[in-house]
Order: C-alpha cells, then structure tokens, then sequence
C-alpha cells in the first residue's frame, strides 16, 4: 500500500470535493481507488482507506483492518454502529461475510455515522456504499448524546486532520457509549495519539469505564487500535489473526503488519 502514497499524483485524481470539514481527493489506478484529505505536496501523504477493485470485500490498510477484529470468533453481532465512514470498508466488508452465517449472523440494525457529506457522496459513488446501508450525516458526540439504541459493536474511527476530536477525551462521551452499549458488547477505536502522556490518560480514562482493553501497535503506522469490553479480550493474539480463515480473507497479512498486542485486565 505504501505505493499508493507515490501514485497519489494530480494525474490519478478523479474526484475532488470541497466541504465545511476536510476536502475530499479520490485517486485511482488500475488496481485500487483510495482517499486523502489532502493533496499539499508539503505534507505527507496520510491515505484514509483503499478498495481493492477485483476484491471490494477486503480492507486493505492494517489500522483499518484491525476495526474488524471484534469478528475473530463467531459470535451474534447482530446490532452494529460504525462512526467514521471512511470509504465503507466496514460497510462492504460486513455485508459480504453477512452472507455467511458460520461468522456472522444476520445484522438486525447497522448504523453509520459520517458528519462530511463530501465523504458520504465518495463512498456511494467510488467506494461501493451498499445501497440500503443507513448513513446518519451527523457529529459522533451528537448522536451518541441522544442514542437510544443499544448496539453490540461500536466502531469509532473519526479525526480532525491526523488528531482525534477532543471529545475522545471526555467522560460525558464514554457514559454514552457505554449506555449505547450491550452488556457483553465491544468497543473499537482507532487512536492517533500525539505523545504517550495524551495516551497513558486515555487508557487511565476507559478503564473506570471497561475492564478490559487490547492494545494494538503496528510496523509502520502511529496509529493504535484499542478494543474495549467488560470481557476478557486475550482471545485477540497475532496468532489467532494468522489462524482465522475469516480474517485472512478479509484482511490479509493483518498478522505480519502488527508490532504488539497489549493486555490490559
């Protein structure tokens, strides 16, 4: 995927948006189409997500992947909030598997979250959006404010820039994603933390909240997945991504991407 960031060039580019949030750049060749937020030739390239064109049902970039970590063992994750559209990764892949009810059984309530509207007309246009798939144009603290579902999965992946919202860090956010929430539920975020202090407060945070957390580092990215649960999460080893048939067609080479897996219980 790192070749991606050298073809992420004006002469690839189909499709620039300006919006009230990050302006959207989509590119493409003739194996992939993937999206920035930004084209400064300053800057370096941060791609936000890639669809394989021959295999759309497959995520490709090992930070997205591992949002997908909640389906290592089956399980009835039947009610699912996804915050951060991106470009439907979670949306394709989940509706791909759904077919086949030895991973996952028929999704009752799936639920997206997306507050760029310039990211929510790639996704339908580029990115294979499923048709039905329901897509709230919203901020992420609004909706979790006044959710009166109860999901069994939350995914939360949403930035300003490379930095996640500052209401990561409040309280009042996680008393309601922890009332949106089914007891034996998960919880899944992509982190950017700009130091280990910013880090160390936020694990200090969600654990007056969840008993459990698994912290996933990586090779080459910054970035850290945390999964949250009131349950043991020590099913989650490198090891049992490499041995899931499921993860390795969703997400292959998840295992050979992940620095460490972390604990915490």
């Amino acid at each position: 995927m790192h070749q991606l960031k050298v073809e992420t060039t004006t002469a690839n580019q189909i499709h620039y948006e300006y919006t009230d949030y990050e302006p959207v750049y989509i590119y493409e060749n003739k194996d992939y189409v993937w999206l920035t937020f930004s084209d400064d030739p300053l800057c370096e390239v941060a791609i936000q997500g890639v669809m394989s064109k021959a295999k759309p049902e497959q995520v490709h970039l090992p930070v997205n992947q591992s949002m997908l970590l909640f389906l290592l063992t089956p399980a009835s994750y039947t009610r699912i909030l996804n915050m951060g559209l991106g470009t439907a990764g979670v949306e394709r892949t989940l509706r791909y598997i759904e077919r086949n009810p030895l991973y996952l059984n028929s999704i009752q309530q799936f639920d997206t979250v997306e507050i760029n509207s310039g990211v929510i007309n790639a996704a339908k246009k580029y990115f294979k959006l499923p048709s039905n798939h329901t897509v709230y144009q919203q901020c992420a603290e609004q909706f979790i404010g006044q959710c009166t579902s109860s999901y069994d999965v939350i995914n939360i992946d949403i930035f300003n820039g490379n930095h996640h919202l500052a209401f990561i860090k409040d309280d009042y956010f996680w008393q309601g994603i922890n009332n949106c929430l089914e007891e034996n539920g998960q919880v899944v975020i992509n982190l950017n933390p700009n130091t280990d202090q910013d880090l160390q407060m936020l694990l200090e945070l969600l654990r007056s909240y969840f008993t459990c957390i698994a912290l996933i580092e990586f090779n080459e990215y910054r970035n850290i997945v945390l999964i949250l649960s009131h349950f043991s999460l020590k099913h989650i080893t490198v090891e049992a991504i490499h041995g899931s048939n499921l993860i390795q067609v969703i997400a292959p080479n998840l295992h050979n991407n992940i620095k460490t897996i972390y604990h915490i219980e």
